[in-house]
This record gives structure tokens, C-alpha cells and sequence, in this order.
């Protein structure tokens, strides 16, 4: 296989409404929080950010319902097929993959703080913000309550994908790749979705370098 040209998507990912992706709560000391969000593991950072694993398992899943490629006992589809665009787009296992299906096509990094967020953070201006939720015992109505870190409304991470495109690979490869954008933006990132939390949105979306419309991934087709 060719490799014809790799397309770079960068941007910011704004959350819109608190955004918990969990962390091991293994050293957990006495006050502690039982449900804090992933963070730079340097004591000199201790940022939060968004592993690449979290977004493009999203994305993937997101396609894999859109698409009704769900595998057996809902394990993620690895059919790998050349015409199924999961196992194309995001990857399939090596024992599954065909000569000519090639290599997984996107690569997705770790979304860091922006440049101006990481300034305030590192400031002291951007504290991460605790939710707490009840869980409502039926019978007695006693309440459970818990406390969710979750980093607040308004933030932005730099986002980095690159995107490979293979000789004969057809254009529908990467118009599944903004499906998929424009699926979680419609869907939730983390934990709580169903709960309030993880509404995100892509913005100043550059592909190749080139700015688009703010509202570009709302021409997505889904159907």
C-alpha cells in the first residue's frame, strides 16, 4: 500500500458542560475525593487533559451505533472488512486485518489545556469544580451523596488528530471521521453523559492548516 498524504485536524475542544473523565482513585487519602478526573501525573503539572484512548474510543463507538456495526456481545466490530468504515477508520485487531484493508487510519492524541487555559491553570484560576450527586435510597428516601470532580464549563484542550489516506482508500474514510465529530458533539465525552455531563464542541477547527466555518461539522450528513 501507498501512502498518499496525511491530513492534519487540530482544534479546540470546548466543554460545554462539566467534563468527568475518571482517574484511579488507589491513593486516595483520608478526605480525599473518590472521583477525581484524570491529571498529569507531574507534581510540577497535575493539569487535567483528555487521553486520546477517551475521545477516539467515543468517536468509534458513536459510528459503530450509527453504522449497526456492533460485534458479538457488544465487543467493539473487528470484521475487518475493506468496505466497513470502524475497522478502516479506527483500526482492527492484526489477526483480523486483510492485505488490503492497510493500517488503522487515524491516530489521536492526548488533548492538553490550550494555551491560555494552561496559563490559568497554572495561576491558581481555574480550580476544578465538585458535583455532587444523590443516589436516592426507594424505600427510606435516604440519600447517598457523592462527590464528582469534574473539570468546569467553558475550558478548552488542543485537540490533534492526523489522518492517514492510502492509495484508493475512498473519500467516505474521512467524511466518517467528521461524522464522528459531529456525533459526539451531539452525544457526551467521560463519565455522567446521561447525567449532565461531557457536552463538548469542536472549535477553530483547522484541516491542513486551513481555518474552517465555525459551523462546518453542522453541514455533517448523518443519515
Amino acid at each position: 500500500m501507498r501512502l498518499q498524504q496525511v491530513i492534519s485536524i487540530k482544534g479546540q475542544i470546548r466543554i460545554i458542560t462539566g467534563l468527568h473523565i475518571g482517574a484511579s482513585n488507589a491513593t486516595i487519602e483520608i478526605g480525599g475525593l473518590d472521583n477525581p478526573v484524570i491529571k498529569d501525573p507531574l507534581p510540577e503539572s497535575n493539569a487535567p487533559y483528555i487521553p486520546g484512548s477517551s475521545l477516539k474510543g467515543k468517536m468509534r463507538s458513536l459510528i459503530e451505533l450509527k453504522e449497526g456495526r456492533i460485534g458479538d456481545n457488544g465487543k467493539p466490530c473487528d470484521c475487518g472488512k475493506k468496505e466497513c468504515p470502524v475497522c478502516a477508520v479506527f483500526g482492527t485487531s492484526a489477526n483480523k486485518r486483510p492485505d488490503n484493508l492497510g493500517p488503522t487510519r487515524i491516530v489521536v492524541r492526548d488533548a492538553l489545556l490550550s494555551e491560555a487555559w494552561s496559563k490559568r491553570f497554572k495561576e491558581g484560576d481555574l480550580p476544578m469544580e465538585i458535583k455532587y450527586e444523590n443516589a436516592i435510597n426507594r424505600i427510606n428516601g435516604v440519600a447517598n451523596p457523592r462527590p464528582l470532580e469534574r473539570v468546569p464549563a467553558s475550558v478548552e484542550f488542543d485537540f490533534n488528530i492526523a489522518f492517514k489516506v492510502f492509495e484508493n482508500d475512498p473519500p467516505s474514510y474521512f467524511e466518517t471521521l467528521k461524522k464522528a465529530m459531529r456525533l459526539l458533539e451531539f452525544d457526551a465525552l467521560g463519565g455522567s453523559g446521561s447525567r449532565g455531563c461531557g457536552q463538548i464542541k469542536f472549535v477553530n477547527v483547522k484541516i491542513d492548516g486551513e481555518l474552517q466555518p465555525e459551523n462546518f461539522l453542522e453541514s455533517v450528513k448523518l443519515d
